[in-house]
């Protein structure tokens, strides 16, 4: 294949798999550019012999829809050339050796050759979904949003089953494409579309017998739409947020059972900084509002792990109308580099990043997988897990939230730094599978948006605009917990197609060679040349 051809063909991928993915043109994806996104990147691969033009080829890949998808990230602070330009060159070289391992499975049967690039693209991934550098933006599921029944198996194999089947699709759709000899291609075919009908069919039959409602918690939703990074915006925030609250409370007598705010709302330690938060803001001092609200608050603050040391969790706190703080959890998976920074226990990596990106402090991360509670005005005990900003993208994590008694998840999160639409649709599209995966209710309280209530099928029961300071009161329906399949085994599937893969790729060379020695030995070549 001539290197022209190639590159359109790279592009044209790039193009559809970021169109695929909620953007500025289609706010939740488009199902259509993402199920058929990855046939011209299988077909430039599957037509080079060059395994470096394959490595090349994929890395571009990786590079252009993370510019063209996760642009935004150029919003961070005066850190676009680290967060968007470094980040990109970062997926470009780990896609050289993932476009190996694509052009590798070429060498197998044209049947077999679908179901060998989808399993190396679902585990790829996978392992770009988890880990100290974990990012699972500008991936297949986020194109499915709009196959409401085909998702529905995200509680038996996770995300990566329904990002399997995409890639598979548009392999098999390649293969057909380009074979000599489509009848080789025809079982992979119609295995293909047995398993997105088998898939299509458990979700119709979930669909058709929801879980019964055990109770519901009055809640209170505050999307304050504050700038974060405005210097001296804590009071203006405060008050912001505690008059988006009153209104949702017109009579003192009818208090809700939880009012939420967002992330990072506030900026001070609280049980350290009791006296601050009696005094502040003036005209509506914080521990007096908790009274008047009569109600539990659930905000985003940060919590001194380690007082000698002045070390610090970002963290979600539930406070009582009393002022007393009843619980918190601990921020487990930071973002690398922005909330964390790595061996910075050392004196010489502090001084090597304040060089270069200006700052060497972090957080610490979370040592707790936890679940906090409350009651409703029934009386019934409500456990809630509380992932912190980007961790409801994280399936294994939540998981292991959710499996300690959670029959809720209630995200805090502050993306408003990213001032675009499509980053707001992308967090909630990636964040609303674990609705699924657990089938339970998730609620998202955010700064700026896209705050949002999700049922355990993944569609929206109640939501609030993106980008506007506004209030919602809703009852959130509460489910009994329950332990699905993804919950009992988490990443089962991927685990299963790294072993299958290993296994392949060692098994059939092998088995090719024995059969070309039995083959030569049949025809007599082998005893020939030995007597000779």
């Amino acid at each position: 294949m001539s290197i022209s051809r190639s590159t359109f063909l790279l592009l044209l991928s790039a193009l559809m798999l970021s169109l695929g993915i909620p953007n500025e043109f289609f706010k939740l994806g488009s199902s259509i550019f993402g199920i058929f996104s990855l046939v011209p990147l299988y077909l430039a691969i599957r037509d080079t012999s060059s395994y470096r033009r394959a490595g090349v080829l994929t890395g571009a890949m990786f590079f252009l829809v993370h510019l063209m998808s996760s642009f935004w990230l150029a919003n961070f602070k005066d850190f676009a050339l680290f967060t968007l330009g470094g980040s990109a060159m970062f997926y470009f070289f780990l896609g050289i050796p993932i476009g190996w391992a694509l052009r590798y499975s070429f060498r197998f049967p044209p049947s077999w050759r679908p179901f060998l690039f989808a399993a190396i693209w679902t585990l790829w991934e996978w392992v770009k979904s988890i880990g100290f550098l974990a990012y699972p933006w500008g991936t297949l599921v986020m194109t499915s949003r709009e196959l409401i029944p085909l998702i529905q198996i995200a509680d038996l194999c996770g995300n990566w089953g329904i990002g399997f089947l995409i890639c598979l699709f548009s392999a098999v759709c390649a293969e057909l494409l380009a074979a000599k000899n489509r009848r080789s291609v025809v079982p992979a075919a119609l295995f293909t579309l047995a398993l997105i009908l088998l898939s299509t069919t458990y979700g119709l039959i979930r669909l058709a017998n929801p879980p019964e409602m055990e109770t519901s918690l009055d809640t209170i939703l505050v999307q304050n739409n504050a700038d974060p990074w405005e210097n001296g915006a804590i009071r203006k925030n405060l008050l912001s947020s505690q008059k988006l609250t009153r209104k949702m409370i017109p009579k003192p007598n009818n208090p809700p059972d939880l009012v939420v705010w967002s992330e990072s709302i506030l900026n001070l330690p609280y049980l350290n900084n009791r006296d601050y938060y009696e005094r502040i803001p003036r005209e509506d001092p914080f521990v007096s509002f908790l009274g008047d609200i009569n109600a539990p608050l659930l905000a985003g603050s940060p919590v001194i792990v380690d007082e000698y040391s002045n070390l610090y969790s970002n963290s979600v706190i539930l406070i009582d109308s009393d002022g007393t703080q009843l619980d918190w959890y601990g921020k487990i998976q930071l973002v690398c580099f922005a909330e964390y920074m790595p061996f910075t226990e050392y004196k010489w990596v502090r001084s090597f990043f304040d060089s270069i990106v200006g700052f060497s402090s972090s957080w610490v991360p979370g040592s707790e997988y936890k679940s906090l509670s409350l009651e409703n005005k029934e009386g019934k005990t409500i456990r809630f897990a509380a992932p912190i900003c980007f961790e409801d993208a994280f399936s294994s994590l939540t998981a292991r939230l959710h499996n300690t008694g959670s029959n809720l998840l209630l995200n805090l999160t502050n993306d408003s730094w990213s001032k675009t639409e499509s980053a707001e649709y992308q967090h909630f599209v990636i964040a609303s599978f674990r609705a699924i995966e657990l089938r339970t209710t998730l609620v998202r309280s955010t700064n700026a948006g896209y705050s949002v209530v999700v049922d355990p099928f993944g569609r929206v029961l109640y939501d609030m605009p993106l980008f506007v300071a506004d209030s919602i009161r809703v009852p959130v329906p509460i489910y009994p917990h329950t332990k699905t399949v993804y919950a009992r085994f988490g990443d089962w599937f991927p685990a299963f197609l790294a072993m299958l893969i290993i296994g392949l790729f060692i098994v059939y060379p092998i088995a090719v060679r024995l059969r070309l020695v039995k083959n030569l030995g049949k025809y007599g070549i082998i005893n020939n040349t030995v007597s000779r």
